[in-house]
């Protein structure tokens, strides 16, 4: 298999991966902050945001473990 089939290969996993979190993402960064007035409009898109980064980590860290318990190198994928 030559380089570029492998690069494509590559990208045909990480682009879906790549939009499930942006989709995901942007439903949890706006998810209860609808109608706010001028003044608190930031601070709970900013509470989402860092919720949602914060899960995001326990996810890898979670991922990371389970991967070492299960006799694998711990890795990310790359």
């Amino acid at each position: 298999m030559d380089e570029g089939t492998q690069e494509l290969r590559n990208a045909w996993v990480i682009i879906p991966a790549v939009m499930l979190l942006v989709v995901g993402g942007s439903i949890a960064v706006f998810s209860g902050s609808g109608r706010l007035g001028a003044g608190s409009r930031f601070r709970p898109l900013l509470d989402n945001f860092v919720r949602m980064l914060f899960r995001v980590a326990g996810y890898v860290v979670a991922l990371l473990v389970l991967q070492y318990m299960a006799g694998q190198r711990p890795m990310l994928g790359w």
